[in-house]
């Protein structure tokens, strides 16, 4: 699972892996060819309009029972969709795309896919199934704001939320385990053999259940920011936050103009948060229709900030200079990157909690939190308040063994940015040992949500190649400094 708000449980506020993708798609170059008529899908998809792809997108649904032990029982419709293959000759092992987000609806990211890997498409279909739950397949999605200052007030609105959507889906039904025989029903109804996976964040957890229980059914599989099956990983937020904010300082320091602007950053984080903790502080900015808004800065919400900016290496970027300013008395820049709420909508909640609460937060042992937690910014709230969000909510069934590490003979290339806070890269390493075929590459100043040509190029080229035997990855020892913000005006973007 991705990072928690400080109220909701839903991801924190980095620009996700939407922002990456989108930075991608630009780059990806020519429009497609329309493929060629596809009589076999075409007889169980529809023609239809998917934003980001010019044409030839098939859509369509697929019932499948909501308790798989009882067929016979309630359904949940899948949404569905296939990007064909441009060429005319068509392999029947699709690419299918494992989002992350804790769980954001894959056929969001077809435009991104589309454009990411056109050699692949030659001849590979792309398969998106947005899983049981979210956007686009009944999502489990509950009305109002959950109140963040007072915890009374969001445990009586988290119980709203879990009675009103209990009237018409049975909580315990949407683990990732069930999701991942969903979507094996989706690939045999379709006709393709096999699968070729490529997992983000939560969508690598994702990968790992569908290998395991379908490794017949998978070809190969590409990870990218490795959720271990076996390892706390609710629990190990803080402390890797704590390594990531830990080496920015150090890169900071290390880099003359922005040693020049704060000579001692983590001074600057420490004196803002005492500040905030003892009064918190109200800031107008202005958004993008140019409306005012107030904003609330307080202790937490930038210590989420800061969680959330540390995912990705162009939010790091801009991060020294918004911590500076804020402990310098100018709250305007953190208060304006507070109120942004750009980057893709957060996942349904109910179904975030039916994942977190049945398989994450069951690995936290609430007396390792204090050791856990101790001297980080981020602190041990977020852990105690998702365990008690979690006191209040339906535990799925997980099979027997589900915390084991995977481990099959399915080639798998895993890929880790060196910044990373949230999957670091210990993380990869330990699920990459049960894949006598795997391979894992850290990449130099990448963080959780960072995606580049160089990237999806490792990716496309082993997906083609269905192995990491020969692949090429000088791109990834290539220099990608880290070129910090010095003012609002003068961004990384505007320095390289």
């Amino acid at each position: 699972m991705t990072s928690p708000r400080h109220g909701s449980g839903t991801p924190a506020r980095s620009r996700a892996f939407v922002i990456g993708c989108m930075a991608v798609a630009l780059l990806a170059g020519p429009a497609f060819a329309r493929p060629a008529t596809r009589p076999e899908l075409e007889a169980k998809l529809r023609r239809c309009v998917v934003p980001g792809v010019p044409d030839s997108v098939l859509c369509g649904r697929l019932e499948v029972p909501e308790d798989r032990s009882a067929p016979g029982g309630r359904k949940v419709s899948l949404n569905v969709v296939v990007v064909p293959a441009t060429g005319d000759s068509v392999r029947s092992d699709p690419l299918v795309f494992l989002a992350g987000g804790g769980v954001a609806p894959a056929t969001r990211y077809a435009g991104f896919l589309a454009r990411a890997f056109p050699r692949l498409r030659r001849d590979r279909d792309i398969l998106l199934v947005d899983q049981r739950g979210t956007w686009g397949s009944q999502p489990l999605a509950c009305d109002g704001a959950e109140p963040l200052a007072d915890a009374a007030a969001a445990l009586a609105s988290l119980r709203r939320c879990r009675d009103s959507l209990a009237s018409a889906a049975d909580l315990r039904m949407y683990t990732t385990a069930i999701a991942m025989d969903d979507l094996d029903q989706v690939r045999a109804w379709l006709g393709y053999d096999r699968l070729n996976l490529y997992g983000v964040s939560y969508g690598t957890k994702a990968a790992q259940v569908y290998i395991r229980q379908h490794p017949d059914r998978v070809r190969a599989a590409v990870l990218y920011g490795v959720v271990p099956l076996a390892l706390p990983t609710q629990l190990d937020l803080a402390a890797s936050a704590q390594a990531t904010w830990a080496r920015v300082c150090r890169a900071c320091a290390a880099d003359s103009s922005c040693r020049a602007m704060t000579p001692d950053l983590k001074r600057d984080l420490d004196t803002l948060l005492a500040q905030l903790a003892l009064r918190p502080m109200r800031v107008t900015t202005f958004g993008r229709p140019g409306s005012p808004r107030t904003i609330d800065v307080t202790d937490r919400a930038v210590r989420d900030l800061v969680q959330g900016m540390l995912g990705g290496s162009r939010p790091i970027e801009r991060l020294p200079y918004l911590v500076h300013a804020a402990a310098t008395g100018d709250l305007k820049p953190i208060g304006q990157a507070l109120g942004d709420d750009g980057g893709p909508p957060a996942p349904p909640r109910g179904v975030f909690l039916c994942i977190l609460c049945s398989e994450a937060m069951p690995q936290v042992d609430a007396t390792a939190i204090e050791k856990a937690t101790r001297g980080t910014f981020f602190g041990d709230f977020p852990v105690r308040w998702q365990l008690r969000q979690c006191a209040e909510w339906p535990r799925g069934p997980l099979p027997a063994g589900f915390w084991r590490p995977v481990s099959a003979n399915v080639p798998v290339l895993a890929i880790s940015g060196d910044l990373d806070p949230i999957t670091p890269p210990r993380y990869a390493e330990s699920v990459i040992r049960g894949f006598p075929s795997g391979r894992h590459v850290v990449v130099p100043n990448r963080s959780h949500n960072d995606v580049d040509p160089c990237i999806t190029s490792l990716f496309e080229s082993f997906l083609i190649a269905g192995s990491s035997t020969g692949l090429d990855t000088s791109c990834a020892s290539l220099p990608h400094p880290l070129r910090f913000a010095t003012s609002t005006g003068a961004g990384p973007a505007d320095r390289r």
